[in-house]
């Protein structure tokens, strides 16, 4: 190698996945290395009398329309955003017969995304969760350096029991969304760190809350109007738990900053606030974050949007997506403090996010290894529950190469 050094991370702590839903989604069959004929082939592969779930769909890379569906066995393919989903005709009434309302509303994008929660919990009863798959994850994890993740959106009751109990329980943190939580026992309800909240959709849908339209025209929305965005966070007040809350566009980050400032003038508080993505942010509003003392979390990975997709995004939005150095020169937030980093496990890989943090698409995403350490570190009061170094890996300066390597930098 070239200008080569090789890195070396002590284990991570990933702020936010979904580990309940991913731990039960492995092992489903994945479009995720397919192309189109391959993908095609693996789905007309399904067996036929059982509904079956499907992983890894790029809508950059395949399209689903009605007409691709319609002779295909039962299935429901989530979109890799796990905002969305295609489900085939024959798979309606065996998904009704489980959800009724989810066979009644399938073709509804936005009532898909205004019912996330729940859909997470459906694929999760699908797919099945149990010690077995969750201790399979947390290796997998491991392996890849990282010791403890946020779940930001716990799969129900049996998940949350399953995650809160020892190996897992200082491994995995839960959190639920209102209507989750609700159903909770006390017990698991006791062990949640807050409340997640859904305001808009994702890039891979084409549902983020964007200030203008998608290039094919299309538009993302608000999931609330500002009345039921500020009676859902008063309701939140009530458990006496933080929030944290999916805010991907420019639109919802502008209402939720505005519902809570709204709210506080009117003595609402919440014990904490964390807004998650944030990937369209400006000065002023960062600015207003950083003075309400919220924390930002989000994912260095999705720094790979600009490229992935320029078939979506205008060239203004490509070069807004996660604005690091704005947010920590100009805004003052401070990796490991007020500026926290996780995957959403698009990848997990911390390499992948660590290649696209120091060879950014924009300079201004760039962040440095330190920064990206410090936002990567385990919180205070959190157990690390392994020792040692997490990962290595072989950098390649000229190249811009980042290849895993083992103790010794042998790859």
């Amino acid at each position: 190698m070239s200008d080569g050094k090789v890195i070396r991370l002590p284990y991570l702590h990933d702020h936010h996945s979904h580990v309940s839903l991913y731990a039960a989604l492995e092992g489903c069959p994945s479009l995720e290395s397919l192309d189109g004929a391959g993908a095609f082939s693996l789905l007309k592969s399904l067996p036929r009398d059982r509904l079956s779930l499907v992983t890894g769909w790029h809508t950059d890379r395949l399209c689903l329309g009605a007409g691709d569906l319609k002779d295909l066995p039962p299935a429901i393919v989530i979109n890799s955003s796990l905002h969305g989903f295609a489900i085939t005709p024959s798979g309606k009434p065996l998904a009704a017969a489980l959800w009724p309302e989810l066979g009644e509303r399938a073709d509804d994008p936005v009532w898909a995304e205004s019912n996330i929660g729940k859909t997470f919990a459906f694929y999760v009863r699908v797919a099945g969760l149990d010690a077995p798959k969750l201790e399979a994850f947390m290796s997998k994890m491991a392996a890849l350096g990282i010791c403890s993740l946020d779940d930001m959106t716990i799969a129900g009751e049996e998940a949350a029991k399953l995650v809160s109990t020892p190996p897992f329980s200082d491994r995995i943190v839960p959190w639920a969304t209102p209507e989750i939580y609700k159903e909770l026992s006390p017990e698991s309800k006791s062990r949640c760190v807050g409340i997640k909240i859904y305001l808009d959709g994702s890039l891979g849908s084409r549902s983020a809350s964007i200030d203008a339209p998608f290039l094919d025209g299309s538009a993302g929305s608000l999931l609330y109007s500002d009345d039921g965005l500020k009676r859902l966070i008063a309701e939140i007040a009530g458990f006496g738990l933080g929030m944290s809350a999916h805010a991907l566009g420019h639109r919802c980050t502008e209402q939720v900053l505005r519902c809570l400032e709204e709210l506080a003038r009117d003595g609402l508080r919440l014990p904490s606030v964390r807004l998650e993505h944030l990937q369209f942010i400006d000065l002023g509003q960062a600015r207003r974050c950083k003075a309400a003392g919220f924390v930002l979390s989000m994912q260095p990975n999705f720094n790979a949007d600009s490229a992935a997709f320029a078939d979506r995004l205008i060239p203004r939005h490509l070069a807004e997506n996660d604005p690091f150095r704005m947010l920590i020169d100009q805004a003052g937030f401070v990796p490991g403090e007020d500026l926290v980093f996780g995957s959403d496990g698009m990848p997990h890989d911390p390499g992948f996010a660590l290649r696209w943090s120091l060879f950014p698409a924009y300079e201004g995403q760039r962040l440095s290894l330190e920064e990206f350490a410090a936002g990567y570190e385990p919180r205070t009061g959190r157990a690390k529950a392994l020792e040692g170094e997490g990962s290595a890996f072989a950098l390649d300066l000229a190249g811009r190469d980042l290849r895993r390597v083992d103790r010794q930098g042998k790859r």
